[in-house]
């Protein structure tokens, strides 16, 4: 007692410091919790090992609630080497080297906390149980979300671990960097699972309101500019992003490695002198990085699962994720967990082929996607454009059509069945067939939507299903053409047998959501795609 008052802290005045944090606990006030901690910790540290090491494990929970990382870190060093059994340090330890992806290091300190205390004995099998789970994960990339699909996205969204598949960054032949597959994958399964630098979310109940889009974006981007702050890794990983005015041959290529939570050093307890401030960061360029590089959770390419209707404006940064390049005959699909993104194969990939998804909604004419690739200050040079821009024997009907569309009035019916009859009688190969069925889809759509059309020209023209499995062979997966393929299978016509059926709409299922979840909970999905489907007009 009397080393604990030549420090300044009695036996009162411990109570009173603990009654404080517990009040401060309750607040979820953590920086004031730290505060109280800091105070106990420098009262206590000749008097007693035991207050000690719990004031810096309790600090260190504050710490890491707050950002602070390499505090946090040092803060659970620091107490366990006062005692290198001490549960609640072990702990503390566990869950923050869990929440930086470093599962087989947080397990050992998991472990060790099992026999050192019966008092978080629980808490830390479950952690150990996640940490064993995500591991796995982050080695294969294989995700199961079937039970939160199943309870209707009920209760907390599932943990996931970043991973990176089989996949590198070069250079593309169409200028610039891009993402490319170093081995041959099929369609549905996971190329990389990437957690965000930051989100941004809100209801906006009128999508033209500019002001509040304006409040969502402000709230992301200070998000990002405190997640740079607290992490030098974050920063350099920002950094590796195009700001959109380098030349092509200024972009380096990033070692892959660095997109792994591994690669971070965990070997220093504080961050780099001039580090964790807002004037160390190149705001500016993280400005212009974030202007050409946000990915949105309700964009064309994108899944949104569990939102149950609530957010309706997502903005987030995914940094691997970011380097796909456009294409409007794309590969690729992600699906939004959380703060996670998971990119999957919409259709197989060979190895060497270039990762892709579309920036913009490619369910469109030429002309229409020709105006929104400008929008984003590119051309695509994809085969598809090609093909478009040089078909001799098509390009004409192309114009004419998209004219019509774009004009209105036309009957959709007798818009697709010429379009059918010109690719029939000029021999038009099924891929390029593909790419002309895409480009109108809405007319085909608004075909086998409407009742009265579809009496009139119905049989004139190929199957709902035997469309949409044409244009998903161009475009991948997609909701819409999912819809579609759930629709006409049902109808039957020129499906083929039941069991070809099922594996025709599974094929489509899968490169639209990925192999995410097993045929139950995609039956499940398949449901609520249905659900989104318009009633048919008479």
């Amino acid at each position: 007692m009397a080393a604990a008052a030549m420090d300044g802290l009695d036996e009162e005045s411990l109570q009173e410091l603990r009654s404080r944090a517990t009040r401060l606990l309750l607040k979820e006030d953590w920086e004031g919790y730290a505060a109280v901690c800091s105070r106990i910790v420098h009262g206590a540290a000749a008097a007693d090992r035991r207050v000690l090491c719990s004031a810096l494990a309790h600090r260190a929970d504050a710490r890491a609630r707050l950002g602070d990382r390499p505090g946090a870190l040092a803060d659970c060093d620091a107490a366990l080497a006062a005692d290198p059994a001490h549960p609640a340090a072990l702990l503390a330890k566990g869950a923050l080297l869990r929440g930086l992806g470093r599962y087989a290091l947080a397990a050992d300190c998991l472990r060790a906390a099992l026999p050192a205390g019966a008092g978080g004995a629980d808490e830390a099998r479950e952690m150990l149980e996640q940490c064993r789970r995500l591991e796995a994960q982050a080695r294969s990339g294989a995700v199961d979300l079937s039970d939160w699909v199943l309870a209707g996205f009920s209760g907390k969204c599932p943990d996931l671990a970043e991973y990176v598949g089989p996949v590198e960054v070069r250079r593309s032949a169409h200028g610039g960097r891009g993402v490319f597959a170093v081995k041959g994958v099929e369609a549905g399964a996971t190329l990389m699972i990437s957690k965000a630098v930051a989100t941004g979310r809100g209801v906006i109940p009128d999508a033209a309101d500019s002001d509040e889009k304006m409040v969502v974006w402000k709230d992301f981007v200070d998000k990002v500019l405190d997640a740079a702050e607290r992490c030098p890794r974050t920063a350099s990983l920002i950094y590796t992003l195009s700001t959109g005015e380098e030349q092509e041959d200024e972009l380096a290529l990033p070692d892959m490695a660095v997109f792994k939570p591994e690669s971070e050093d965990l070997s220093d307890g504080v961050p780099e002198a001039g580090i964790g401030t807002r004037e160390a960061l190149d705001v500016d360029r993280i400005m212009k990085v974030l202007d050409v590089n946000c990915l949105t959770e309700d964009a064309p390419s994108a899944n949104l699962l569990g939102s149950n209707g609530i957010v309706n404006c997502g903005v987030g940064l995914w940094i691997l994720p970011s380097f796909l390049n456009h294409s409007c005959h794309p590969n690729a699909r992600r699906t939004h967990v959380g703060d996670h993104a998971i990119v999957h194969a919409s259709r197989d990939i060979k190895a060497g082929e270039e990762v892709t998804f579309p920036y913009f909604d490619v369910l469109t004419p030429a002309g229409k996607r020709r105006e929104a690739a400008r929008a984003w200050g590119f051309e695509c040079r994809c085969d598809r454009c090609r093909f478009e821009a040089e078909d001799a024997v098509l390009r004409q009907e192309h114009v004419r059509s998209e004219n019509e569309l774009v004009n209105g009035g036309v009957d959709m019916g007798a818009l697709v069945v010429r379009l059918e009859d010109k690719m029939r009688k000029s021999m038009v190969k099924e891929r390029r067939k593909a790419f002309v069925r895409a480009s109108f889809w809405s007319a085909y759509s608004s075909l086998f939507d409407n009742g009265r059309l579809m009496r009139k020209w119905g049989r004139k023209v190929p199957g709902e299903a035997v469309i949409a499995e044409s244009v998903a062979g161009a475009v991948g997966g997609s909701e819409s053409v999912l819809r579609a393929m759930l629709r006409g299978a049902d109808n039957g016509n020129g499906c083929g047998n039941r069991l070809e059926v099922e594996d025709k709409v599974v094929r489509i299922g899968r490169a639209t959501y990925g192999k995410v979840v097993k045929r139950q909970a995609m039956r499940a999905l398949f449901r609520l795609t249905l659900e989104g489907d318009n009633s048919k007009s008479l």
